[in-house]
């Protein structure tokens, strides 16, 4: 198995989205890109028991060129809130060929929010991701999104 604090790692998210990762171990941070074939909004988020709400999200929005973390208070775009502390580093967002690029490095252990879990112990995150329809942040659907398990 590859070692992904030496190393990028990758995991098919789904057939249109593939998540590219590694662990900073010295820096206690997560670097991650995300790679969707399409052109829309991207959302990729910290969930402790694989829901939508009380989830954190790191949400790329390419029109306005921001990748910020947000509180998932609830499905409707209302309660989706906009994090006081804004934390990430070597973070974009944009759109090549048809494909939606986002990148970002979070800390791995952040005040009043979802650790995430890395190191010895095989320990899962739970990971929600989704995309829109579109450039404009928005309902994503029931097709577009996923949930899936990630062991760093």
């Amino acid at each position: 198995t590859m070692d992904c604090t030496l190393e990028m790692c990758s995991y098919e998210v789904a057939e249109s989205t593939s998540l590219k990762y590694q662990v900073n171990v010295l820096e206690g941070t997560l670097s991650m890109e995300v790679i969707h074939d399409g052109e829309s909004w991207l959302g990729l988020a910290f969930s402790e028991d694989g829901g939508m709400i009380n989830s954190q999200a790191v949400i790329g929005l390419p029109e306005e060129n921001t990748v910020q973390k947000f509180n998932l208070g609830g499905k409707e775009i209302a309660a989706i809130e906009l994090m006081e502390q804004q934390s990430l580093t070597d973070a974009s967002i944009q759109i090549v060929d048809g494909q939606t690029i986002m990148k970002f490095t979070k800390l791995l252990d952040e005040d009043g929010e979802i650790e995430i879990l890395s190191g010895p112990g095989g320990m899962k995150n739970i990971m929600l991701f989704a995309h829109g329809s579109g450039l404009a942040l928005g309902y994503h659907g029931p097709d577009a999104r996923v949930k899936f398990e990630l062991t760093l």
